[in-house]
């Protein structure tokens, strides 16, 4: 019987890294890239989703199976994972208007934070969230670029 392979990327804040395992789960491959991060002001925080998510993913992938010599056919599954809560507005053909502002070291939305919470309610952002409102949220993000970047959200299909 022809051998099973299963390939994992992640995503982080500086890099990217991937593995390829076999079905008892011996690691075959490894790699890893590194990305920017780009500070474009202070407390923002940006990552270029075409170049650094959808880029690592491709050079990662190509060179786990240079690398095993595995045939693509026989990876049965691949699981990805990436950094969390990040704001990425993309057009109705998914492509990114901009770059995406990142989880919660990026604090750009503070006045939206306030204003969203004046707006709902403590009480109503607490049953939303568990909580109050943070910079790992994306509800003030996607405010930010509406009251920020009018012309990107009028752009923005999701």
């Amino acid at each position: 019987m022809k051998e099973s392979y299963f390939m994992g990327i992640d995503t982080g804040t500086n890099s990217s890294k991937g593995v390829l395992i076999n079905s008892h789960g011996e690691i075959i491959a490894e790699h890893t890239t590194e990305h920017a991060m780009t500070n474009p002001a202070p407390g923002h925080y940006e990552h270029d989703a075409d170049k650094d998510w959808w880029g690592d993913l491709c050079i990662i992938s190509n060179a786990l199976i240079e690398k095993s010599k595995v045939s693509p056919s026989d990876i049965k599954a691949i699981g990805t994972s990436a950094l969390g809560a990040d704001c990425l507005p993309v057009d109705d053909q998914c492509r990114p208007l901009r770059k995406a502002i990142l989880y919660g070291i990026d604090a750009r939305a503070t006045d939206e934070i306030e204003q969203l919470t004046e707006m709902y309610g403590e009480e109503q952002i607490r049953q939303w969230y568990g909580r109050p409102l943070c910079s790992s949220d994306v509800m003030p993000k996607i405010l930010w670029i509406k009251n920020k970047e009018p012309d990107i959200y009028a752009k923005t299909h999701k």
